[in-house]
């Protein structure tokens, strides 16, 4: 994995992207963020020491949606190190009862701006079959990154939240038509 540079000062590294898991590493300032840990928590541990990030830097995990593939590692990963995870009420309530270690949740409320270190942080509710999916725009250091996953059509809202971004990250291999029974 090679860092998306974006101009000003914040950097991207996708992890992992699809059906076997989604993870990015966002980095901003002294700020450093995972959007999903849906890798094994060993994968997550070996891709972030490749960027030369170790999880004990990192500021927080931010969820997209609750499903396996952008949550998986949590679990694991958290047993002996205490970041917190932001997550709306409905992917925490979706999740909770599968974690076995102490999750310190932070919950945000989607279509609410919060800040994270040196990012300010905007959640908005994207189109997906899960249970109150959401994209991010991150913003810090005079740049704008935007972020959506599992998206399988563009939304107006989307578009407005997407809209002067410096970078956009999509990761759109989500198919509702490939999962109708035949």
């Amino acid at each position: 994995t090679v860092p998306l540079m974006i101009p000003q000062g914040m950097s991207m590294a996708v992890l992992g992207s699809g059906s076997g898991g989604n993870a990015t590493l966002i980095r901003c300032g002294s700020t450093h963020i995972l959007v999903d840990a849906g890798l094994s928590a060993k994968q997550l541990v070996l891709r972030m020491e490749l960027m030369g990030v170790v999880p004990e830097q990192l500021d927080a995990i931010l969820l997209t949606h609750e499903h396996s593939d952008h949550a998986r590692g949590i679990d694991v990963l958290l047993r002996k190190r205490n970041v917190p995870v932001f997550a709306n009420a409905l992917t925490r309530e979706a999740l909770s009862h599968k974690m076995k270690s102490y999750i310190p949740w932070k919950i945000f409320q989607s279509g609410q701006q919060f800040d994270l270190g040196d990012l300010v942080v905007d959640a908005f509710r994207i189109s997906h079959d899960a249970a109150e999916p959401v994209g991010f725009v991150l913003t810090g250091n005079n740049t704008q990154l935007s972020m959506v996953s599992d998206v399988g059509h563009v939304t107006h809202l989307m578009r407005e939240q997407l809209r002067g971004s410096d970078g956009i990250y999509i990761e759109a291999n989500y198919d509702q038509a490939l999962l109708e029974p035949v």
